[in-house]
């Protein structure tokens, strides 16, 4: 018996040990080797305030699209790029852009209570329901979203940092890996305007080492 004790503890500690390494390397993966939970603390703190930061909301529902979101993964790159100027003027232009890659206000989400969800994006005139599965990493405020195939396209997961106040909902995506989705999306539809505009927009973050972009939603 003590045996078996033994062995479901050391199960248990490789267990723990695995999940934290996955954590870890999505935190990585969003924000650069070195990156805790207090790097992510701070970057909510600047979209919604640091009271709300630190509460457990709900996703669930409909969400519509409002407006670009851009924050910097340090203090240290903030300052780089010229502070809050740099984030005014990346989102001034991605709102411009947006709308010709389906970030728009036709793009919404709705997560349900049994962890799938729907993203409606329209791309010209194109309108698409990709679906899939999400999970929350609700400590680091991670949401991974498991996409199925759009056609013979198999779109994969990406993570992202969300920012909740029961009202607003902001996505935060690391900038390669928001592109390379897109990218797929765009191929996806067929879409010359845009993969034009998708070019447009890396042309532009070439600019801005280090940043995470995403948009602002409402129900």
């Amino acid at each position: 018996m003590k045996r078996l004790f033994t062995i479901i503890a050391v199960a248990l500690s490789v267990s723990v040990a695995n999940a934290q390494s996955g954590v870890q390397s999505v935190l990585n993966q969003l924000l650069g080797s070195g990156a805790t939970n207090n790097t992510v603390t701070s970057i909510i703190e600047n979209v919604v305030g640091g009271a709300i930061s630190k509460l457990d909301l709900s996703i669930d529902g409909t969400w519509k699209y409002t407006a670009p979101e851009v924050q910097f993964k340090s203090d240290n790159l903030l300052a780089q790029a010229g502070g809050a100027a740099a984030t005014t003027k990346i989102e001034t232009t991605l709102s411009k852009i947006y709308g010709k890659i389906g970030i728009n206000e036709s793009l919404s989400y709705t997560f349900n209570s049994d962890s799938t969800f729907t993203q409606t994006i329209k791309i010209g005139s194109s309108v698409k329901n990709l679906k899939g599965t999400y999970s929350l990493d609700k400590e680091n405020k991670i949401i991974t979203l498991k996409y199925s195939a759009l056609g013979k396209v198999g779109l994969g997961k990406i993570n992202a940092i969300y920012a909740n106040t029961g009202t607003s909902l902001a996505l935060l995506f690391d900038a390669s890996e928001m592109m390379s989705f897109l990218k797929k999306v765009v191929s996806a539809v067929n879409s010359v305007s845009g993969k034009a505009s998708l070019a447009t927009v890396a042309a532009m973050l070439d600019n801005y080492d280090g940043a995470l972009i995403g948009y602002k939603m409402k129900k």
